[in-house]
């Protein structure tokens, strides 16, 4: 039966939007099953190329429209100027996104009409799988990349099954979710081996995972979580109690103990200079023996000087001992596209752009292990989170997810970081100013944690960090090999 074209391409963008149901964090594994075989059908349907591009296209827009809804809620925050911007914004975006699975259907198609062979059954979604991976790989790296929700992220409910991001990344693992969720557009028979293969995939990561309390004893860290809406960080004057709050949570009970205390991003509302007279104040926040990792903006002290967006490690002499400048700004949210060549469209938009820092960095302050830190978006880019050079012990991400409130947006972006920990295989220590604040072990899981809209301290060892992944030694060859495989198994030609 023949359904009009319009109705098609209707079924297309409801099959891509329930698949993001299955996103964190709601996990509706089931709708995203039906998602990729919609999508799958959709395109073995398809009269020509160029009508699978737009099936797909129709498919992506729905996907990455209620993927990516949350980002709305950052114009509505006061004063709101550009508030009916929001949606057709995130639309827009949505637009833009879904040329990726469009690209994965019109090349795919194109494929199958010049090389019929690979129009089997099972070889069909393998390749569609690779192709899928390949764009979504280019998804998180053209025009700066936004790696935001790849498709391995439907299992974060599940921390087993996530283990093998540390071998192939969460591209590779995304390969293979997209072979499971799509075996029943091939039979039964496939539907069950994919079953079979999820209970061997957790079979396996729990094996390779130990309980979550072994492992030596590491430095006490102090995560402080503020809870500013981002509504009273625009305030001015209110800035000044904000900062002693910071200072007031960071030397609750058991601050002798610690050897850091970390803020979120931007948690100190005003710009640090050289010599600025907050340093002595925020040297309070710093324990005895140790620092205050803190989110804040970085000035140079120079008349027409850039500003940073950073963190500072500063002891209790009020030093500071290192800083890392944020490296992947967030295009137009931190930064105007050529704000310097054309200084008119910075005028027009209303807003200045923070300096891009030089490189990632691994610090090392006496009594503290080595670490990489990152700040807010970075931490969505798989193999981007440490410096060069020697291998850190943990990570530090540091947050503002305040701009899209109570949203699905900030236990993504939580996922995110988990999966980075994962597949470095280094325990994470995450202040949020609103949350989620958490200590992810070198496994993804949450060994303590502060939940969204809750202000207070989380006290913990730093968990230790496990071997030198495959992936953390390899970076996105792994993912290179495990599609050269798949792609060679369906390139092969049967024998008649």
């Amino acid at each position: 039966m023949k359904f009009p074209a319009w109705r098609t391409y209707g079924v297309a963008i409801v099959a891509g939007a329930a698949a993001a149901l299955a996103m964190p964090p709601l996990f509706w594994l089931p709708l995203a099953v039906a998602g990729i075989v919609i999508f799958v059908h959709q395109w073995d349907t398809a009269p020509t190329s160029r009508a699978a591009f737009l099936r797909g296209l129709a498919w992506g827009w729905g996907h990455f429209a209620v993927g990516s809804y949350w980002m709305v809620e950052a114009f509505f925050v006061p004063p709101a100027d550009f508030a009916w911007l929001g949606p057709p914004a995130v639309a827009g975006l949505a637009v833009v996104l879904g040329f990726f699975p469009a690209m994965t259907a019109g090349v795919a198609h194109w494929l199958v009409l010049r090389w019929p062979h690979l129009g089997g059954r099972y070889r069909r979604v393998v390749m569609l799988a690779v192709l899928w991976t390949a764009t979504e790989w280019l998804r998180g790296h053209i025009f700066t990349g936004f790696a935001w929700n790849p498709l391995g992220h439907v299992w974060a409910f599940a921390t087993p099954l996530l283990q093998s991001a540390s071998v192939v990344g969460v591209y590779g693992l995304g390969t293979l979710t997209f072979i499971i969720l799509a075996a029943p557009a091939v039979g039964w028979r496939a539907a069950g081996m994919a079953l079979g293969v999820i209970g061997v995939a957790g079979a396996a990561g729990l094996s390779v995972m130990p309980p979550p309390d072994i492992g030596p004893d590491g430095p006490v860290i102090r995560i402080v979580q503020p809870n500013v809406s981002q509504s009273e960080k625009m305030v001015a004057s209110d800035r000044a109690a904000q900062f002693q709050k910071l200072i007031e949570l960071s030397r609750r009970p058991g601050f002798d103990r610690l050897a850091a205390v970390v803020w979120p991003e931007t948690a100190v509302p005003f710009v640090i200079e050289p010599g600025s007279a907050a340093l002595p104040a925020m040297a309070q926040a710093a324990p005895p023996n140790g620092y205050v990792l803190g989110g804040m903006p970085r000035g140079d002290g120079a008349r027409d000087g850039g500003v940073w967006n950073s963190i500072l490690m500063i002891d209790a002499g009020g030093v500071i001992r290192a800083h890392y400048d944020k490296v992947h700004l967030v295009p137009f949210g931190e930064y105007i596209p050529w704000h310097k060549e054309f200084p008119p469209i910075s005028g027009a938009i209303g807003r200045g752009s923070f300096e891009v820092g030089t490189s990632f960095v691994t610090l090392a302050l006496p009594g503290l292990p080595s670490f990489s830190p990152t700040i807010c978006y970075e931490a969505i880019f798989p193999g981007a989170v440490t410096g060069p050079g020697e291998r850190p012990r943990w990570l530090v991400n540091v947050t503002n997810d305040a701009w899209f409130g109570t949203s699905s947006g900030p236990y993504q972006h939580l996922t995110s970081a988990r999966l980075r920990t994962i597949e470095e295989g280094l325990p994470m220590i995450r202040a949020a100013n609103t949350g989620v604040s958490a200590v992810i072990d070198a496994y993804g899981r949450l060994l303590a944690s502060l939940d969204m809209e809750q202000q207070g301290i989380v006290d913990h060892a730093l968990p230790p960090p496990r071997a030198a992944t495959p992936y953390s030694r390899w970076g996105d060859w792994t993912l290179l090999a495990l599609l050269a495989v798949l792609g060679l198994l369906t390139g092969v030609k049967r024998r008649n």
